[in-house]
């Protein structure tokens, strides 16, 4: 769309449009003014009251009576034009203070703005030393074009909302006033602006599409304006649902997917952007859960989720459930979904599979390549981007949350798809089938967004600790925790690694842990309880993965390191400060020799690789792993990357060696590394080698209980 000038945005007096508004009001008054007149002194004559009778005063009450209904018609225009203003000023409005700020804002920054818009650094207001430094450093001129540019973007966002303001008034003045109407009579449906109005209006425009109809671009390109520009309204977006039903906007998402996957289809770009809209209105419409169209709308959803939205392809032989369409829409949307509305769709759509699953095996589908076959799995992949959603989901002591952990994650019947082939039996995807609940673990129990979070171990909340708890007990339940999905061995360990403060404790079998047999709290953060060998199984579980392994080790080098920094170097103290705590982390280290060596033991003919991946993931991370340890000091900070390449050269050599648990007393590669690193602490606290000693004797010694233990725990019967 052709943008408004930015100067004329800058300068335009929405005073005026209030003006006019004021002046379309006063006009309904006027045209009020003649209806009385007409009924009161005209129709009393014309009319059947005696004072005028016959053909001619027939005739003329016609006439007058036809006048009267336009001075009607003509009030429900102006006030319809009067609103349409009033809304249009108050967009318009915003969009100008958005388009002011953000120009005060660049010009904050060093940036001078043209009169077209155009941004570019102010090279010129430098001082000459500045200046000089400017024409002197690529990584600075780099920066400051690139703020340009985000200023710029800014100020472009700001006139197509503008824009967008203005011709929604257009469009909506040209309706109401009929334009292009033959009869040229005033229009007494008019109607005004305002979110309701919007909102009848886009769910007018919606209707067509659901129902199989095209609309002309320039309708297309209308109901995207309403859309993108009401989304987030509650009463615009509750009007369009409360229309279309909730059947209705499944049957509309079906339409937008299938229309925009369409071969050779023109406005793909108008649907994709359609499709975002919807989902984005959603969101807005759903947000306060308390109302009466929420309760509504969730029901015909429940409904809706079950049955076959698919009247375009297929029929019932291939069955589209309102659900998996919902799903697919969702995943298109970016302003973000209330957390109870979530909760409440997952529980729904988990409860609607117990009772009858419908999508436990599909086929591909052509016209739908991105359906969402799996509508748990899609959830819980919207909950992996709202924390708070998935911590109240999966959090065990939540609402109707008790056994969904180890639904999830043990009892349920996961759904594969399969694609038809020419020739033979159709082909399973094994693909990321799992994906969505590992995105919200993750996320719930961490407090972080996959990707975005720092896990750099905690604090927790209470709720996030059952989380994590509740997924170690569900994966080794049965003594089954080396058991886990690929989806889900990554996730697993970055939120793992979030808790090393915990992990350290328990693998330790440390004197705080004794009495908390599951997920406890103290001064209001969370922590995770239990035996070590539950965790040491899950562990395992997730290890297959190099990077997997990489990272919980990593956290755990930097908790080690912090914890080998606090032993005071004072020989005078007692042993309980001194080996007892280097023990405790030799039995940590100890228990992730054995869990790394019985993945060695089991890999075979990949073992080489997996040493090799490992190798590279924990020197690759040496930069970062001090983050897992925010406080860390400077003297735990010396000794994080102590002995590291040695681990790395003494993985490989138990990976060539397969792994021969009759050699594995060489092997063990963080023995290895604790020991170096108990040199320099030996060395940070000016200790002769037979001080440092004893430190590195404690370290063994923990080393083979943590060894013994963990080998044990994964039914190694205790062989080293």
């Amino acid at each position: 769309m052709s943008l408004l000038g930015f100067e004329d945005v800058m300068k335009a007096d929405p005073a005026a449009m209030a003006k006019a508004a004021a002046d379309w009001t006063a006009m309904a008054g006027k045209y009020q003014q003649i209806q009385h007149r007409l009924e009161n002194e005209v129709l009393s004559v014309t009319g059947n009251q005696g004072l005028w009778l016959g053909y001619t005063a027939f005739t003329a009450n016609q006439h007058v009576s036809f006048t009267r209904q336009q001075s009607i018609d003509a009030q429900t225009e102006a006030k319809a034009v009067a609103s349409i203003i009033t809304d249009a000023k108050n967009d318009f409005e915003a969009a100008q203070k958005k388009l002011k700020q953000a120009v005060t804002d660049a010009q904050a920054d060093g940036m001078k703005v043209t009169g077209t818009g155009s941004v570019m650094f102010d090279v010129g207001a430098l001082d000459p030393a500045t200046r000089s430094a400017y024409h002197h450093e690529p990584d600075y001129q780099r920066e400051r074009n690139e703020a340009a540019g985000q200023w710029a973007q800014k100020i472009k966002t700001a006139l197509e909302e503008a824009t967008a303001a203005d011709q929604r008034a257009a469009l909506q003045l040209r309706r109401a006033a009929k334009v292009g109407d033959m009869m040229n009579e005033f229009n007494g449906q008019a109607v005004g602006g305002g979110d309701e109005a919007d909102g009848k209006r886009a769910a007018e425009l919606a209707s067509r599409i659901k129902d199989g109809k095209t609309l002309s671009p320039e309708e297309l390109a209308e109901l995207n304006n309403l859309m993108k520009a009401n989304s987030g309204n509650p009463v615009y977006g509750q009007t369009l649902l409360n229309t279309l039903g909730a059947e209705g906007t499944l049957r509309l998402a079906d339409e937008l997917e299938v229309r925009l996957n369409e071969r050779g289809g023109k406005l793909k770009g108008e649907y994709d952007e359609l499709q975002t809209n919807l989902a984005n209105t959603i969101a807005g419409a759903t947000r306060d859960t308390s109302t009466k169209f929420y309760q509504d709308f969730r029901k015909g959803l429940q409904e809706a989720g079950v049955k076959n939205v698919d009247h375009h392809f297929g029929g019932n032989a291939a069955p589209i459930y309102g659900y998996q369409t919902l799903a697919t829409l969702l995943q298109h949307g970016n302003a973000g979904y209330g957390a109870q509305f979530l909760n409440d769709l997952g529980a729904d759509v988990i409860a609607a599979e117990r009772k009858d699953n419908h999508w436990s095996s599909h086929q591909f589908n052509g016209p739908r390549p991105d359906l969402v076959h799996d509508p748990v799995d899609g959830v819980l992949k919207l909950m992996g981007q709202n924390p708070e959603a998935a911590t109240q989901f999966l959090d065990p002591k939540g609402p109707g949350a008790e056994d969904r952990l180890k639904y999830l994650l043990r009892d349920r019947e996961w759904p594969t798809t399969y694609t038809n082939t020419l020739f033979g039996p159709p082909m399973n995807d094994k693909g990321t089938h799992q994906a969505g609940l590992a995105a919200a673990i993750e996320a719930a129990a961490t407090g972080d967004v996959p990707g975005e979070g720092s896990h750099n171990g905690g604090p927790h909340t209470p709720a996030q600790a059952r989380v994590m708890q509740g997924v170690v007990d569900a994966l080794d339940a049965g003594g089954k925790g080396s058991e886990v999905h690929d989806d889900l061995k990554m996730p697993i360990a970055n939120a793992l690694s979030d808790y090393v403060d915990d992990t350290h404790q328990i693998l330790s079998q440390h004197h705080t842990n004794a009495n908390h047999g599951g997920a406890w709290e103290e001064s209001g953060e969370g922590h995770l309880g239990g035996t070590a060998d539950h965790l040491i199984r899950v562990m395992r579980g997730v290890s297959d993965e190099p990077e997997a392994y990489a990272t919980l080790y990593n956290a755990e080098r930097a908790k080690a390191a912090e914890v080998l920094a606090a032993i005071p170097g004072d020989p005078q103290l007692g042993p309980e400060l001194r080996e007892g705590r280097a023990q405790n982390i030799g039995t940590v280290l100890g228990a992730y020799d054995m869990i790394r060596s019985d993945v060695i033991l089991d890999e075979k003919d990949d073992r080489m690789e997996w040493a090799d991946k490992t190798g590279e993931f924990a020197s690759s991370m040496n930069g970062t792993v001090t983050g897992f340890i925010p406080e860390v000091g400077d003297v735990a900070g010396a000794f994080i990357d102590a002995g590291i390449s040695g681990w790395v050269d003494d993985v490989k050599k138990e990976a060539q060696d397969a792994g021969n648990t009759e050699n594995s007393n060489e092997h063990f590669a963080a023995l290895t590394q604790s020991q170096v690193m108990a040199s320099e602490w030996g060395h940070q606290n000016h200790l002769s080698t037979d001080e440092t000693e004893v430190i590195s004797q404690s370290l063994g010694t923990g080393h083979t209980n943590g060894h013994r233990n963990a080998s044990i725990a994964l039914g190694r019967n205790g062989q080293q």
